[in-house]
């Protein structure tokens, strides 16, 4: 049986935190550019209302704040990770059913999903 030693421990911990900044930096410069009305045209070709921009794009500002102030409180990114896991599943499922794009599309949002609720996981177990 494998014993876990503070290495690892150490390891894991870094792994945990430098994907908590990656989802941070990636999460406020999409939601950025969505808040920005410059993703205008995809939530149209969905079928989506307007305020979806914005609320959207808060999604993904919240998250990722949330995400950085997560490496100090863990219970923050925990509930980030939900928040934008579940803002990515719905992407995902947007592309896939509305608009009806081919599953390859959704794969960066489905990868996104993974990574935030894994952090979601991390903490709660």
């Amino acid at each position: 049986m494998y014993q876990i030693n503070k290495k690892d421990v150490i390891a894991i911990l870094i792994l945990i935190n430098v994907v908590k900044v990656v989802l941070f930096l990636f999460f406020l410069m999409t939601g950025t550019k969505i808040i920005s009305g410059k993703m205008a045209d995809e939530f149209k070709r969905f079928g989506l209302p307007s305020f979806f921009n914005f609320l959207t794009g808060a999604f993904e500002i919240v998250g990722a704040i949330g995400m950085l102030i997560g490496i100090w409180i863990p219970t923050v990114a925990l509930l980030a990770g939900l928040l934008l896991g579940g803002t990515m599943l719905a992407a995902a499922l947007t592309l896939i059913v509305l608009a009806r794009d081919p599953f390859k599309k959704a794969i960066p949002a489905l990868v996104l999903f993974v990574l935030s609720l894994g952090i979601s996981l991390y903490h709660i177990f």
